[in-house]
């Protein structure tokens, strides 16, 4: 088993300056990297022979908000070789906007694990994945208003929702008394 130190300057390495930071914080490993550059860095920590992070153990995002950038993913890797976890953080700026949501490159060519983590990010959170092969809702109806992990959904959760209807659809037809 490596120890920690020995493995931060190694990823280091093998990385070199696509990783804005490397660091150790409450026993974990984390790296910083631009979203432009996760697929690249991913690829090159699972095909690296000295570190073997073949394994995406989960995938998240947190809602940082009021915090710019407002967005983050966590991509949680697994060397079986190593026996050692690495997290590896990407930022993503809001757009403001539930038409153009935050965007990056879709993971699941380097991890397939990836495909069910990238759409459950998606319907909570409201990041789109480019080049993902099979981008919808996995939790929530199809028609669902908004996404319900992100820090600006209303506290008390969306209005009624009736099958066949939007939250919104269902809601005018409360008003209407429908």
């Amino acid at each position: 088993m490596v120890k920690l130190d020995e493995l931060q300057v190694l990823v280091k390495a093998v990385l070199g300056e696509r990783a804005s930071s490397v660091w150790v914080e409450n026993g974990a490993l984390i790296a910083r990297v631009p979203p432009e550059l996760i697929v690249h860095v991913l690829t090159a920590l699972r095909d690296d022979e000295r570190l073997g992070f073949g394994v995406l153990t989960y995938m998240t995002a947190a809602d940082y908000s009021p915090r710019l950038p407002r967005f983050e993913l966590v991509y949680d890797l697994y060397s079986l070789k190593l026996c050692e976890r690495l997290r590896v953080k990407c930022d993503l700026e809001d757009t403001g906007s539930e038409e153009e949501l935050p965007e990056v490159d879709t993971v699941s060519g380097v991890y397939l694990a990836a495909l069910w983590h990238e759409r459950e990010c998606y319907d909570l959170m409201g990041i789109r994945f480019r080049g993902h092969p099979d981008l919808r809702r996995i939790v929530l109806p199809d028609r669902w208003d908004g996404h319900p992990l992100r820090k600006d959904y209303p506290f008390d959760g969306k209005r009624v929702w009736k099958l066949g209807c939007t939250v919104v659809d269902s809601a005018r037809n409360v008003n209407l008394g429908l």
